[in-house]
């Protein structure tokens, strides 16, 4: 008898051992994998940067060059080949650039529907993006009007004019007095900024006829006197009646309803040299 129970209690013993081994490697090869936080934080930040940019690298516009036919009469070498985008789009007749800012793109204007380019890039397809563009009805295409706009959204990846209002109000930007560059086929043209205000969605060019001196001479006084944290101005450029002007138009952050302008007075025309 006493063999016997010797023999249960071994039995169990080792029963026991069993059952424990059994368990630990259970544990071992049923444990949850480790989350791989390195993956996921990738995969969030595609996702908040899904957004595609319209594609613009049709023409990559390099520094300013001109070349001189002797030591005083300089001659200027367009470098954004316009054959080339307008073999593709004719209605591109200028671009853009501002130095320090995503500012570098095309400008268009439909000959007969100024809504077109809010909902098509420069490659006549469908974008919600939309493109630089200027208003047939109003403006022409020379920039010879007293005042010229050019209307761009304001896109949350900081396309077209996104960027626009931060750049504009950040003081280091605004300090180093700001110019908008115009490249056309035949001329460069530099606007010196001299106001970036937040302004209503009321239409500048229908309400306002600038070739009228009082009208001009009110506008941009009024414009000089905007009350808002979020106005600049360099008093210093502001224009006098016979300037041209550039306006650019955007969206305002916080309220879509109006509107955000950056103005620049011209101060250089390559072919007035």
């Amino acid at each position: 008898m006493k063999k016997k129970t010797i023999y249960i209690i071994l039995g169990s013993i080792f029963a026991l051992g069993m059952i424990a081994c059994l368990i630990k490697l259970g544990m071992i090869l049923y444990q949850p994998k480790p989350v791989n936080t390195e993956t996921k934080s990738t995969t969030e930040t595609t996702e908040e940067t899904a957004y595609t940019a319209p594609d613009e690298s049709q023409a990559v516009i390099p520094t300013y060059t001109s070349v001189t036919t002797d030591e005083t009469s300089p001659v200027y070498v367009c470098p954004v080949d316009f054959a080339t985008l307008q073999s593709y789009n004719e209605d591109i007749y200028a671009w853009i650039t501002i130095k320090d800012t995503n500012i570098d793109y095309p400008v268009v204007q439909a000959p007969n529907n100024d809504q077109f380019y809010l909902t098509h890039n420069s490659d006549e397809e469908y974008s919600s993006a939309g493109s630089i563009f200027s208003e047939h009805v109003y403006n022409s295409k020379d920039f010879e009007d007293p005042v010229t706009i050019l209307y761009g959204h304001h896109m949350k990846s900081g396309a077209m004019f996104g960027n626009m209002q931060n750049d504009f109000t950040t003081d280091s930007f605004w300090d180093s007095k700001p110019v908008i560059e115009i490249y056309l086929p035949d001329r460069l043209l530099r606007y010196q900024v001299f106001a970036a205000v937040p302004y209503s969605n009321r239409h500048i060019l229908h309400y306002n006829d600038f070739s009228d001196e009082d009208v001009y001479n009110s506008f941009f006084s009024d414009i000089l006197s905007t009350h808002s944290m979020e106005a600049r101005f360099h008093e210093e450029y502001a224009p006098e009646y016979g300037d041209k002007v550039l306006i650019l138009s955007t969206c305002l952050i916080g309220n879509n309803s109006n509107r955000y302008l950056v103005m620049g007075k011209l101060v250089y025309d390559s072919s007035k040299e």
